[in-house]
């Protein structure tokens, strides 16, 4: 049973972050059953701070999904980081890192200092995707390759694809909004 859970959560997170790369406002109903059947993983393996990822990965699919639903794409745009915004943006990801470490490691959480470093710049970078900063992309790629070590080390070879999945479209998801965002705009 497990390993089909790992398995639904492998494919409806590769349809996560396709149409996220493509900005499609379905991405994030994708993005939520992902979530549902990864948070049932974390459980069952005792990544604690992951499972709670997922609940506030939840929340800021809700949010993602009303704003690029009820916006329009002539109104709500790829768009920068400036400088200090980008500087709130690490400190705000310390900041998580360090208070989820704290809390993990009163839990007992397995991995407390990985799970709290992907924990919060995770949170971060996902705030930003809903808010379609094409920065986000940049927080994805390393929190990615330590997710993969991650499931790995405890055994969830499923989730270490898709991770490695999500880090290779990162990539992908950069260029293609740089390119967007890059674009020359029609004049009239």
């Amino acid at each position: 049973m497990q390993m089909l859970i790992e398995i639904l959560g492998l494919f409806f997170g590769i349809l996560y972050i396709l149409s996220m790369v493509k900005e499609k406002w379905y991405s994030w109903p994708f993005g939520l059953l992902a979530v549902g059947f990864y948070a049932i993983s974390c459980y069952h393996y005792n990544l604690i701070g992951e499972l709670f990822l997922q609940l506030i990965y939840a929340i800021i699919a809700l949010y993602g999904w009303f704003k690029w639903r009820n916006n329009s794409h002539k109104h709500f745009t790829i768009s920068k980081l400036s400088k200090l915004q980008y500087i709130y943006a690490i400190l705000s990801a310390i900041l998580i890192t360090l208070g989820s470490y704290f809390i993990l490691t009163k839990i007992g959480s397995s991995l407390p200092m990985l799970d709290a470093i992907t924990n919060g710049f995770a949170i971060v970078a996902t705030f930003l995707a809903a808010r379609k900063k094409i920065d986000n992309w940049l927080f994805w790629i390393p929190i990615n390759a330590l997710t993969v070590w991650m499931m790995l080390t405890k055994g969830m070879p499923f989730y270490a694809v898709l991770y490695f999945c999500y880090g290779t479209f990162a990539l992908f998801g950069y260029y293609q909004w740089y390119l967007k965002l890059n674009k020359p705009s029609a004049t009239h």
